[in-house]
Order: structure tokens, then sequence, then C-alpha cells
């Protein structure tokens, strides 16, 4: 099973370079391969192991229309002491085993010049639209939006 978890653009840019550059204590405590998120709260489904994939909503003003930029598998799950992100108050941290993030990601903060498994995309072959909070999806479907960001 794979769960998908929603985010916003701003959060994740700050997650992004953190992963790649390793600016903040808080990263430092875990391994390179280690990507930072946050939630609002914890579901049961959410535990070591659990393969996610990050879906980002639509942000107008950077021209991105939404989509999954990301897979992972929960490495741990805890309490934040402090503020990490940019926006919002996200209470839990979500340390994620990077599987996959495209390489247009990577090398571009552009999110125009991103490739990645699009909203429309996802609606369009595996008839999944992304809601607030999280979703389960089938691990079928899941490998397939990993084949999309590996595309």
């Amino acid at each position: 099973m794979y769960i998908v978890i929603n985010g916003k653009i701003n959060n994740f840019l700050f997650s992004l370079d953190d992963y790649l550059n390793r600016k903040t204590s808080f990263i430092k405590r875990f391994d390179k391969d280690t990507f930072i998120w946050g939630v609002s709260r914890v579901y049961s489904v959410e535990k070591p192991g659990s393969k996610i994939l990050l879906y980002l909503s639509m942000d107008e003003e950077k021209g991105f229309n939404g989509g999954i930029v990301l897979s992972g598998e929960i490495k741990e799950i805890g309490e934040l002491k402090e503020k990490y992100w940019p926006e919002g108050e996200w209470p839990h941290y979500i340390a994620l085993k990077v599987r996959y993030i495209p390489r247009s990601i990577i090398e571009n903060r552009d999110p125009k010049k991103w490739k990645y498994a699009s909203r429309e995309k996802l609606k369009e072959l595996f008839n999944f639209r992304p809601l607030p909070g999280i979703q389960k999806l089938d691990d079928k479907i899941g490998e397939e939006i990993e084949k999309l960001l590996k595309n």
C-alpha cells in the first residue's frame, strides 16, 4: 500500500533545499537520503516502512498545477519542538528515505520546468484525485506513479 500526503510547494522547496544542502541542524540528525516532511496529525497507517507519495497542491503564483513530486518510505515519525517550514504549523515530522525525486526537480527550482506526475495525468491514468488529508493507494497504482516520476 502507498499513502499519498498533501503539501504546499513553498514547504517542499524548503525541505528540498535542506535535503540537498543539509543546512539545518534538524536534518543533520538523519542520513543523507532523508527528506523531512510535516503533518498536522499522524494517522495509524503512517508508520516506519510505509511507502509515501508526496502530492503538492496547485500554486498559481508559481505556475504549478499540482502533482506528485516525490516517492519515499517512512523511516521515522516524531514531534517537532520548533518551527521548521516557512508556511503553516506542522507539529509532527516524517523522515522519509527518498525512493525517487525527478532529476528536473533536483536540478531546477522553477516548478514550470519540472517533470512530475501531474494532477491531470493522475486523473486520466488512474482516476485518482488527491484530497486533503491522506489517501491510500493500491501497490500497483503506486508503482505506476513511481514509473511516471522516473520518466
